[in-house]
């Protein structure tokens, strides 16, 4: 539990979440770190108390970000002033591109996370 920013590691990219949170650490913030334990639905109320001391909830995923789970969180936060930040892959073929190749695209290596959390923060 922590405060300003939720990191919500969905599958394989829990891991991701827990590097991110690493680095984050070392600039002064204190993320909640959340490790969804099904994703057919959403915990609203944990999400709602997300709301009283966090401004940036982040998802990340290790599937296609359209219909996906980050969609979910950011539907349920649309009418509230909480920032949600999606990361996850487009609907594209990708069998002949490496990982590496493909988290820097999707914007998935922890570094581009954080600086994406560093911009809105």
């Amino acid at each position: 539990k922590g405060s300003k920013v939720a990191l919500i590691g969905l599958g394989n990219f829990f891991n991701l979440a827990k590097e991110v949170r690493c680095e984050l650490e070392k600039i002064g913030v204190n993320p909640t770190l959340i490790n969804p334990k099904f994703i057919s639905g959403i915990d609203k109320e944990l999400l709602d108390n997300l709301k009283k001391d966090h401004d940036i909830v982040v998802t990340l995923e290790d599937g296609v970000l359209a219909g996906g789970f980050g969609e979910k969180i950011a539907r349920f936060y649309g009418s509230s002033n909480t920032k949600v930040l999606n990361f996850g892959a487009k609907k594209e073929f990708t069998d002949r591109i490496s990982l590496n190749t493909l988290y820097k695209r999707y914007h998935l290596t922890k570094e581009q996370i954080v600086e994406d959390i560093k911009k809105i923060l």
